[in-house]
Parts: C-alpha cells; sequence; structure tokens
C-alpha cells in the first residue's frame, strides 16, 4: 500500500522536487524572452537613436557659440578698441570721451544681440570708471583673481562655464567667452569677455518635448569643462562636475552608463570627444521603461499564466501542509488554557512527527515547571517579608547614630560628636534612597566626610585633603561607594611610618568620559601585574578589585583604573568612567 508522502518524506525535499523544478522552468523562460527583446530593442533606441540625436544638438550650439566667438573676434578688431586699450590719447577729457563712445558701441552690440548676450567686459590697464550700461572696462591686474583666468592664460581664447557675476541690480548667471586682445604689433593689451545668457544655450541643448519627459542634458566644452546644463537643479551643479571629472578621462566609460539622482538616469554621450563641443544626455529609466510596454505584457502574460499554475499547486500542498499543523495548534491552545494534554498523531516520521514528539516532552517540562513555579512562589513571598525587614535596620541604625550623637554632645566629646555626624552623613549618602547611583557632588561628599574622619582619627599626624572638582561636572552621575577602597587605600597604607601626609583627589574632563584622579605622597610602591602591592591585597586590595569589576561589568572598555607609584614618590590611581545622566545611566 502506497503511503502518503507528506507523512514519509522531508518537507524541504518534496519543495525542492516541486516548486524547485517549476521556478527553474519559469526563470530559464523569463530571462530568455527578456534577454533577445531587451538586448535588440534597447540597443536600437538608446545606443545608435540618442547618439544620433545628441550629435545634432552640439552642431546647433556649435553653429550658436561660433557666431559669438565671429563677434569677439570683430569686436577685438576694431580700431578704435584698439587705439583706446593703447592708451593712445592725449589728455584724460580724450580718454573719457573715447571710452565713452566704446562703451556705447559695446552697449550696443549687446542691445542687437539682446537674445544671446548680456554683458562685454573688457579688461586693460588704467581704465576709467564707467557705471550704468551693460558694457564695462575693468582692471587688468584684477585678472589673475578670477576663477577662469587659467583657462584664458593657457591659450588666446576659451569658454567659461556657467558662473554666477555681479550686476547692477542683481546676480546673474551667465557662460562667459573670453578673447585676449593684441595689438597691431601683435602686443597684449587686454581681454574681451562676453556674457552669453544661459536660456540661449540651453534653449538649444534641450527643448519642451524632452523636458516634459524627464530627460536632462550637460554640454561640454574646453575639453573636459562643463559648459551648462539643462534640467538639473542649482544644488546638483556640484554633483555633476564631480561625477563627470571621475569618468570623462575614461574612454567609453560613461556612455551606457546607469546613474542616480534622486531616480535612475541612462546616460548617452555625443559620438565624437574630441569635438569641441559635446552633449551629455541623462534619461530616466522610467522612461525607458514605458516604451518597453511590449516586454511588460509579454512577460506580464508569461508570469499570469505561471502564477495560476503556481496557484493550484500551492492549494493542493497547503491542504496537507496545514492539517497536521493546524492539529498541533489545537492541541496547544487546549494546553494553554486548561492545562489538559491532547494526544498527538504518531504516523508520523517526518519533520511534523518531530514537531509532535517535541510537543508531547514540552508539555510534560511545562507540567513540571508549573509545579516547580508554585513552590518558587511560596519562597519569593518568604524571601520579600524578609527584604522588607532588612530595610528597616539601616534607618533605625542611622536614627541610634543620631542619639548616640546627642549622647557625645552632653557629655562634652565634641570629637565624637563630630565623627558621628560625619559617619551619619556617610551612611545617609551610601543609603541613598535605594538607588546604586548617585551624583559626583554625593560621592565627593561621602570621600570628603570619610577622610574628615581619618584627619581627627590620626592627629596629632597631619593629613592634608584637597578636592577640585570643576562645576559643571558636579551633576553627572557615577556608581556610588566608587572611589571609597582607593582612597581608603591611600590612607591606611600609603602613610605607614610617617608623620604628615597629603592626599589630593582632583576630577577632570576625559575625552572618553570623567577621570578622577586619586593621588597622595606617601610611600609609594612598585605597581605589579594587578597594580597593588601583596601586603595590601588582604586589607584594601578586594576593595580595589571590586571597583574594576564594577567598572567592567557596568561599561567595558575603555574604563576602568590606572596606577602610577614609585617607592617613596607617592602614588596616583586614575578612574575612568563615562559622562551620563542619572536618566540615562544604564543605556
Amino acid at each position: 500500500m502506497l503511503r502518503n508522502p507528506f507523512k514519509t518524506y522531508r518537507m524541504s525535499s518534496l519543495y525542492m522536487l516541486t516548486f524547485g523544478s517549476f521556478l527553474v522552468l519559469f526563470l530559464i523562460l523569463l530571462m530568455g524572452v527578456s534577454y533577445q527583446v531587451t538586448t535588440a530593442y534597447m540597443s536600437k533606441q538608446v545606443s545608435v537613436y540618442q547618439q544620433e540625436l545628441l550629435d545634432e544638438v552640439g552642431k546647433r550650439i556649435d553653429a550658436k557659440m561660433t557666431s559669438v566667438e565671429q563677434v569677439a573676434l570683430s569686436i577685438t578688431r576694431n580700431e578704435a578698441l584698439l587705439s583706446y586699450l593703447k592708451n593712445k590719447q592725449a589728455d584724460m577729457y580724450s580718454r573719457k570721451l573715447a571710452q565713452q563712445e566704446l562703451g556705447y558701441y559695446l552697449s550696443n552690440i549687446v542691445y542687437s544681440w539682446n537674445d544671446v548676450l548680456s554683458s562685454v567686459h573688457v579688461y586693460m590697464h588704467d581704465p576709467l570708471p564707467s557705471v550704468g550700461l551693460p558694457a564695462a572696462f575693468e582692471e587688468m591686474g584684477d585678472l589673475p583673481q578670477e576663477p577662469w583666468y587659467a583657462l584664458v592664460n593657457q591659450s588666446d581664447y576659451a569658454w567659461i562655464g556657467e558662473r554666477e557675476v555681479a550686476a547692477s541690480d542683481q546676480n546673474k548667471q551667465v557662460i562667459s567667452f573670453a578673447q585676449k586682445i593684441y595689438s597691431d604689433t601683435n602686443q597684449f593689451i587686454g581681454v574681451l569677455v562676453l556674457g552669453v545668457k544661459p536660456q540661449a544655450v540651453v534653449d538649444s541643448l534641450l527643448n519642451e518635448s524632452n523636458q516634459s519627459r524627464g530627460i536632462k542634458r550637460v554640454l561640454m566644452g574646453n575639453g573636459q569643462q562643463m559648459i551648462t546644463n539643462a534640467g538639473f537643479m542649482e544644488e546638483d551643479r556640484s554633483w555633476l562636475q564631480d561625477m563627470l571629472q571621475a569618468y570623462y578621462t575614461k574612454p567609453s566609460d560613461l556612455n551606457g552608463r546607469k546613474v542616480e539622482r534622486g531616480e535612475r538616469y541612462f546616460v548617452t554621450e555625443s559620438g565624437d570627444r574630441n569635438a569641441q563641443w559635446q552633449v551629455i544626455q541623462f534619461t530616466p529609466m522610467k522612461g525607458i521603461s514605458e516604451d518597453s510596454s511590449r516586454i511588460a505584457l509579454m512577460l506580464g502574460a508569461i508570469g499570469v499564466a505561471a502564477i495560476l499554475i503556481a496557484y493550484g499547486f500551492t492549494f493542493l500542498f497547503s491542504r496537507q501542509f496545514m492539517k497536521p499543523i493546524m492539529t498541533l495548534k489545537q492541541g496547544m491552545d487546549r494546553f494553554s488554557v486548561d492545562r489538559l494534554k491532547s494526544e498527538m498523531p504518531r504516523d508520523y516520521t517526518n519533520e511534523f512527527g518531530i514537531l509532535f514528539r517535541g510537543y508531547d516532552a514540552l508539555t510534560e517540562r511545562v507540567t513540571e515547571l508549573y509545579a516547580h513555579q508554585e513552590l518558587q512562589f511560596i519562597k519569593q513571598k518568604e524571601l520579600d517579608v524578609k527584604a522588607l525587614q532588612a530595610m528597616i535596620n539601616p534607618h533605625f541604625l542611622y536614627n541610634t547614630l543620631d542619639q548616640i550623637n546627642w549622647m557625645a554632645i552632653e557629655a562634652n566629646q565634641p570629637k565624637i560628636s563630630e565623627v558621628l555626624e560625619l559617619v551619619g552623613k556617610m551612611f545617609r549618602i551610601g543609603l541613598s534612597n535605594g538607588d546604586t547611583i548617585v551624583t559626583v557632588r554625593e560621592e565627593l561628599a561621602y570621600i570628603g566626610s570619610y577622610l574628615q574622619i581619618q584627619q581627627i582619627r590620626m592627629e596629632p599626624f597631619k593629613l592634608d585633603v584637597a578636592i577640585e572638582v570643576p562645576p559643571e561636572l558636579e551633576s553627572y552621575a557615577m556608581p556610588k561607594v566608587l572611589l571609597q577602597p582607593i582612597v581608603e587605600n591611600a590612607v591606611m597604607h600609603g602613610f605607614h611610618g610617617r608623620e604628615s601626609g597629603a592626599v589630593h583627589i582632583r576630577v577632570v574632563e576625559h575625552k572618553e568620559g570623567i577621570a578622577f584622579v586619586v593621588q597622595d605622597n606617601g610611600n609609594g610602591f612598585q605597581p605589579k601585574q594587578d597594580h597593588w602591592p601583596q601586603h595590601q591585597k588582604t586589607i584594601g586590595g578586594y576593595g580595589i578589585r571590586n571597583v574594576e569589576e564594577r567598572i567592567e561589568a557596568l561599561f567595558g572598555v575603555p574604563y576602568g583604573i590606572q596606577v602610577a607609584s614609585e617607592p617613596g614618590e607617592g602614588a596616583a590611581v586614575t578612574v575612568l568612567i563615562p559622562k551620563r545622566d542619572r536618566t540615562s545611566y544604564y543605556r
């Protein structure tokens, strides 16, 4: 008798055999059709058509730019301009009159080319002031300060990319053509700069139809210089310059590339990189996808047919897969509500059988845990009562210290009274309402009280104490009683056999947080691998190691304790913790 395969074989094998085979065939068919259609269509659509179109655009722009160059050439050959630049006028009045006539002449050229030109600037030696006209005369000495001067300095003429220049009423964008002016004796006497309106170039670069489809174009000139762009935002200019500079030096590396700036673009450049003008087009990928509607419809039809077939198989398989899963779910629901165990099927030998056997073992384990939890609950209640009792004892001890203090005052024992007050202060800070963290100010108050007790205890031995803390660090949080073992170590072991000593505690800001430096002028020691001398381990070393372990558990690297000491030179212990507020201390 043939057994049900869903009760015998592994589910992974069934899925790999059925759905795997189907998906492989589907993907092979999809990739084959899409490769054949898209390769032929996109190669013809993008690589050929757009390059030819960009070549035509480049020719139109070349014609317009050539006309501007011819205007510049005619101006540089003007006899009146050459005579004025050579400073042949007899007096200042003659110079003023000559510059005024030249200003009208150059302004008329701007007005007659109003749709293309916006300004004319002539750089010369010792120009006279001129205002109110689109033609202006500038000082030749200012040329090296212009960012485009290097382009003009390398050749007799050059095109300068779109830039912002100052105008009489407001700043405006211009594309400039700069040409050196030579006298009839081939002497360099000035530079002519024609300001071309960017819109005049943009109109030839990109028409409204292309712009409505999201196409953007860039005009390159002077070899590798971006002259202007059409369609891009002003904030995209820096990104364009960096991207083109990175790829333009690599032959045929930009054409056909896909770049992303808000959306994905397909890049096409005009065919001849050696031409004076080159146009680079950025076509939205979504526009190319719309042109490939035939491919989408064909692949969509194949996909729909494949989905329908897969749905039929999935429906049949899901019924077989869901039956044991629902059985397991019903058993789990019943156990979670009534804690009644359901019998699972025993004839499954695949993953479902593993699940059923695991469920049986789990329910048995949970039943045991429920019983154990009831016992733990009873014990926890007992511990809670003991904990509440323990909370009463510290407050009782604090009140008792206060009563003893009054008894010492009545017995005229001021030193004992002072010590009791300091102990009570330390005890109050140590309790800190059950909190495990305190402020830097509270911790230093705790240490200060401890040191005052030691000063009284050690009389007539003189113990000098200094605590320095910047006000801005006092409100930060830290683990309480963190410094006490270190200060105790300095007092109890640093001044053995001496008649005086000093403990200096400094709180400083560190690049990693807050550093506490505890420094004494005691006997010192030679630091071992564990930082502490052998005779201190049995007394203060355990408290120090406890501090190190607390810091390591709370903060990890790079926080901890560093020790610097030399025999007879005292010791300096630095405790480094992070700078944190109380509200977010354990983040």
